[in-house]
Parts: C-alpha cells; sequence; structure tokens
C-alpha cells in the first residue's frame, strides 16, 4: 500500500474504547480511541481504523459526539501501514497505537446495543469496540445502506460484508438503467439475490438524476398546493371535497374547515409595556400583555424584563416593592445553593457517585455550548463559567432530576439575555417547570408528545401520515430534538428568542408547540415524498433543517393549523377525544371516542406490538438511532 496515498474519512465516532484485538495492541486495550471508515483514493478500496485519542484516556468517556456521524471528505496522508493494520508511533515517544484493517479483510460485523465486533476471514474476532454514548446501530445502518454489508438471514445481529467488486456496482446509480431492456443488458457478475434486493430497495419510480428532487430545506408561507393552484388534500386552506386523487386511485380524504390567512402583529414594544404597568409598579392586564407577545413577541430592548414574569421570577400583580423583596428573597435562596456543591470536599465528592455523574456531565455541554453567541465565544470566556455555576447550582436545587443532556441548550439563552446569575437561574426553573416531563428518565413525558403529535398530524394531514406509515416512520421518532429542547437547535439565536416567549404565553392552548412540528412537516411533506425519503433519509433532512427555518412563516402556519383544527372539531359530530385534550378543551363525562377509535390501537407500543419479533427489532432500533443522530450535535 502507498505510504503516501491519500484517503477520505466517511464516518468517525469519538468516544470508543478499544476492548479486544490482537496481542500486538495489549497497551491499547481499554483505551478511549477514535473509530471510523475511511477509504484510500489510490484504488477506491475502503478501511476501517482505531486509533488513540490525543489524552489517550482510559475508560474514560470525555467524547464531543455520542455517535456515528457523516462528516466533510478530508484529505491527508496516512501513517506507515501495512496490509491489514499497523501500529504507529509519534516522534515524541509516547506511543499512539493505530489500528487499520482493510475492509476485504473483513469477513461478518456483529454489534450489540453498545459493542461493535468485527470478524476475519476465517471467523475468529478481529477486534472489539465499546461505545462510551450511544451505540453503533447508525454505522450499521449506513454500511447496509450503502451495500456494503447484508444482514444475515441465520444469525441475529450479523452482517455479512460484500466484495469490494461487487459493491462497486451496486453504488452505481439506478437511475442509469433501462428497467424495460434490462434482460437484454449482459448479466451482472454480483447474484441474482444481490441485484433483487438492490431493485426491492429503490423507489418505484426511479428519477434521471437531472430530475431528482431538490431536498434543500425551504420554508413555504403558504399551504401546499396543486399543479392546478388548488390547495391540496389536508395541506390545504380549504377542504371542499371528501376525496382526493393519489397514484391513479381515488382515496377517502377527512373535510376538515378551511386554514385561515394568518399574519403576525406588532411586538410588545417599551411603550405598550409602560401603559400596562400602574403607578404601584404592578402590571394591570397580563392576559392582554400575553395576547400580544403571543401575535407578535417582544422588542429586544424590555425582552429581559418581560422574561422574568413569563417564567415565573416576576410575579406579575406585585409592586415594585414587593418585586425587589422577592428578588432580594431569591437572590440569596440562590447563592445558598451554589456555596453547598462549591464546599463539597473532594473526599465527599469522592464518595458522592451521582454528584460525580451530573457534574462531568455538566462539564462536557458547557463546552459544546453554542459560540455563535458573542456571549459565550471564547474558549476561556468567563460566562461560561456562569453557565456551569448555574446548571450545577440546579443540581443542589432538584437533585431527584440533577441535570441531563440539553438542558445547557435551554439555558444558555436565557443567561446569554438575562446576564444576572441569580435571576437567570430563577428564570431557568421557570423554564423547567413547564418543560420538566421531556427530561423524565423513563421518557415517558416524551413518548407521550409524540403520540400526541402522531394523532395531530393523523388529522391534520392525511397524506403525510399515510406516507410515514408507509415507510415505518409514524412513530415520529425524527421529531425528538425539537420536543426536547424546544427547537433550540432548529433556528437562529435571536429567533429562538422570539419562538420561546410565544410559547411560554399558554396561548392559544397547552400544546402549541406541537402545531409547531406540524406546521414545519407541512412544509417539507413534498421534500419527503417528491424524496421518496425512507426513515432514515427523513432523520438526515430533519437534522438538516437547523439553521434554515424561518421562524414567522412557522409560526403563521401552525396558528392556521390550530384555528383549522378547532373549527373542524366545533363543526363534528364525532367526539375525538384524544385531540380536544391536545388543544386543552374540556371533555364531556360522555366522550369516550377518540381519533382514530375505528382502527387499531394508535399508540406508539402499538407500532411495535404489532410487529413480528425481527420489525419490532428493526422499530426499536431505528427508535434508539433517531434519539441519539439527533441529540449528536456540536456546535464547534
Amino acid at each position: 500500500m502507498d505510504n503516501e496515498n491519500e484517503f477520505e474519512e466517511i464516518f468517525i465516532q469519538h468516544g470508543v474504547t478499544l476492548k479486544k484485538a490482537s496481542a500486538s495492541y495489549i497497551s491499547a486495550l481499554n483505551t478511549i480511541g477514535v473509530l471510523l471508515f475511511g477509504k484510500y483514493k489510490k484504488g477506491n478500496v475502503h478501511y476501517f481504523e482505531w486509533k488513540m485519542s490525543e489524552t489517550c484516556e482510559i475508560m474514560d468517556t470525555d467524547s464531543q459526539d455520542s455517535d456515528w456521524s457523516l462528516v466533510h471528505t478530508t484529505d491527508s496522508s496516512s501513517k506507515s501501514t501495512d496490509e491489514n493494520a499497523i501500529s504507529d508511533s509519534d516522534s515524541q515517544k509516547s506511543s499512539k497505537v493505530t489500528i487499520r484493517v482493510l475492509f476485504r479483510d473483513i469477513k461478518d460485523i456483529e454489534f450489540g446495543k453498545t459493542e461493535l465486533r468485527f470478524y476475519n476471514n476465517d471467523s475468529t474476532v478481529h477486534s472489539l469496540y465499546l461505545f462510551n454514548h450511544g451505540s453503533p446501530h447508525a454505522f450499521v445502518d449506513f454500511l447496509e445502506r450503502k451495500r456494503f454489508v447484508r444482514r444475515s438471514s441465520r444469525r441475529k445481529n450479523i452482517y455479512h460484508c460484500l466484495e469490494e467488486t461487487d459493491n462497486d456496482k451496486l453504488q452505481k446509480s439506478f437511475s442509469e438503467l433501462n428497467i424495460e431492456d434490462i434482460t437484454s443488458r449482459p448479466r451482472p457478475t454480483y447474484s441474482y439475490m444481490d441485484f433483487m434486493s438492490k431493485l426491492a430497495s429503490m423507489p418505484h419510480q426511479i428519477l434521471p438524476i437531472s430530475k431528482q428532487p431538490d431536498t434543500t430545506a425551504r420554508t413555504r408561507t403558504t399551504p401546499p398546493r396543486s399543479a392546478g393552484g388548488e390547495p391540496i388534500c389536508n395541506g390545504s386552506a380549504t377542504m371542499e371535497e371528501g376525496t382526493t386523487v393519489e397514484h391513479g386511485k381515488e382515496t377517502e380524504c377527512r373535510k376538515l374547515a378551511p386554514r385561515p390567512d394568518v399574519h403576525r402583529g406588532e411586538p410588545l414594544d417599551a411603550k405598550k409595556w409602560a401603559e400596562f404597568r400602574a403607578t404601584n409598579g404592578s402590571i394591570t392586564d397580563a392576559d392582554r400583555v400575553k395576547d400580544i407577545i403571543f401575535y407578535g413577541g417582544i422588542s429586544n430592548d424590555i425582552r429581559a424584563d418581560v422574561w422574568k414574569y413569563l417564567l415565573g421570577l416576576d410575579i406579575w400583580d406585585h409592586t415594585s416593592a414587593q418585586r425587589e423583596e422577592r428578588r432580594g428573597s431569591k437572590t440569596e435562596e440562590y447563592f445558598l445553593m451554589k456555596l453547598q456543591w462549591q464546599t463539597i470536599s473532594p473526599i465527599q465528592e469522592h464518595n458522592f457517585n451521582g454528584y460525580r455523574e451530573r457534574k462531568c456531565q455538566i462539564e462536557k455541554d458547557v463546552k459544546r455550548t453554542d459560540r455563535t453567541y458573542a456571549f459565550f465565544a471564547g474558549d476561556d470566556n468567563p460566562n461560561l463559567n456562569k453557565l456551569q455555576e448555574i446548571l450545577m447550582t440546579y443540581v443542589m436545587y432538584n437533585f431527584d432530576l440533577g441535570y441531563v443532556q440539553g438542558m445547557s441548550d435551554l439555558l444558555a439563552p436565557i443567561l446569554c439575555l438575562v446576564q444576572n446569575q441569580a435571576d437567570s437561574f430563577w428564570c431557568f426553573v421557570g423554564f423547567m417547570q413547564k418543560v420538566f416531563n421531556n427530561f423524565d428518565i423513563d421518557q415517558k413525558g416524551m413518548k407521550q408528545q409524540l403520540e400526541h403529535l402522531r394523532t395531530l398530524l393523523a388529522f391534520v394531514n392525511e397524506k403525510l401520515y399515510k406516507y410515514l406509515k408507509d415507510n415505518q416512520s409514524e412513530n415520529m421518532y425524527f421529531c425528538f430534538r425539537w420536543l426536547l429542547v424546544w427547537f433550540k437547535r432548529e433556528f437562529s439565536n435571536s429567533d429562538i428568542m422570539l419562538l420561546w416567549e410565544v410559547l411560554w404565553t399558554g396561548l392559544p392552548c397547552p400544546n402549541f408547540h406541537l402545531f409547531v412540528c406540524v406546521a414545519i412537516l407541512d412544509q417539507e411533506m413534498d421534500v419527503f415524498i417528491d424524496g421518496k425519503f425512507t426513515f432514515t433519509e427523513i432523520l438526515k433532512h430533519v437534522n438538516e433543517l437547523s439553521g434554515n427555518l424561518n421562524v414567522i412563516a412557522v409560526l403563521e402556519q401552525a396558528e392556521s393549523i390550530y384555528l383549522q383544527v378547532k373549527k373542524t372539531l366545533e363543526m363534528s359530530k364525532e367526539p375525538h377525544t384524544e385531540l380536544r385534550k391536545i388543544i386543552g378543551e374540556e371533555i364531556s363525562p360522555s366522550g369516550t371516542a377518540s381519533i382514530g377509535s375505528d382502527e387499531d390501537d394508535d399508540s406508539c407500543m402499538s407500532i411495535v406490538n404489532d410487529k413480528s419479533s425481527e420489525d419490532q427489532e428493526t422499530a426499536m432500533r431505528k427508535t434508539d438511532e433517531a434519539c441519539e443522530m439527533s441529540m449528536s450535535y456540536a456546535f464547534f
């Protein structure tokens, strides 16, 4: 192999422990490193590689990313290698072990929940790796989709590596083949079963490369319409007919009320805000203030002041004197709790496993803070210390919950705006009270929201819901990140402040954030369907929407959908119990039916339980993969 051969890194995973390898690498066992899949440009030869991290940590899990992720192609020169594996030593005499094995020399790949095992061609174990965070599912799924491996029909969680020569043929675009003439072409060298497997995985309608749908993120300010200009079924501004034509077949479609045109209003500014403040300092009409915020947001010059009311630090009807007294008391309480963790001795910390784990996770997440905020820019920024201190104090405030990944995302914009440490802490406490169930250890709260989202989407946009169901994507787990951190990673810094303050009003219903989800999905429906996206492709596209969404368009469409659902329920003779609960309506004792009651159980678990054992395993794997890939996101 050419020592100067340039290569491409295709997938890379940090925080992987080498658990088993040949005797040559005994010094590297139980050491943290990086595992990657790459390709030599010369000869188009693929390989796997594990190499020690720069810090040579032993069984530590301090990795920036918790999953396999697609990386940009980078060129570099390889170290000294042989055909199968290498061990490198740097010029500083501190040994850095690297294990590289050519793809063609691996026969099988086996994975578990956290382990990945490579087998040699003689079926002996080549090496075993432990994923300290996440799992190897995304990596194996990538290899399977790219036809590097094929799942064993006999052994669970075993994938057979395909020949490189076969794989090259399978990588060719099907759009280059004339399907009608396929029998007259020279017979390919790969097997008939491989060909049929490839054919089964392809879209039903093959488009030429020049006509492939554009899958770049985009935002529509108007509902999707047909080629004739009429609104399409259930994504529409009106629903005159009860049927729609899909793929040449007439399909029954639920009649919905028209979607009204919605336009955002003016924000709450300093002048309006002053009009609501009485001479004693109290706010005279909190409901009217929330109305204005819902329809227009808050001007940035008064945003920090108003957020303290929306998040419960300040009380609407308190006088100026009462407000100052409350803030003083809350500040004192904050610093007392802060002192509790600051005075924990090293021996106490050593004997307090739960505390150590929370502290470690906070330190990791603070390092990942979004540095696009000027407030947090730079590695030695003292504001990062403030962020860490507030999160540590929250551990003392609510030790049962402690700290869960994602909380730092919720705190960062608050601290950036409010800046005062004690005030930021109590605003964060108020925010956490609104999303507390998102961080349940059993994820019960998240599963309930995903089920509600499914129910809502099935009612509003049957066409999209049917497509998701046909593609085993109706569990909605690609929306996991949206719900967990309330779209923090989907919108720009200024846009997320507007979106959050709108949601904090609690208007027009407690679950308006679900309508925001539906609005985004509604806008991306054509991308999913025209592109014939599978679950993994939907997940990837959804994650790539980050920073490309128009918050005004999304809020207008979300409100329009809410008004459509509200009006439809008012006109409906059906109980639609679950849907009415979602929008916060009172349910009469006789209201026992729910949307989809004439079908199978519509709960999230029924998606899994109705399937065969193999399908259940696949569904759960995709569910785990969605959660992991959604959160495997670093800001720098």
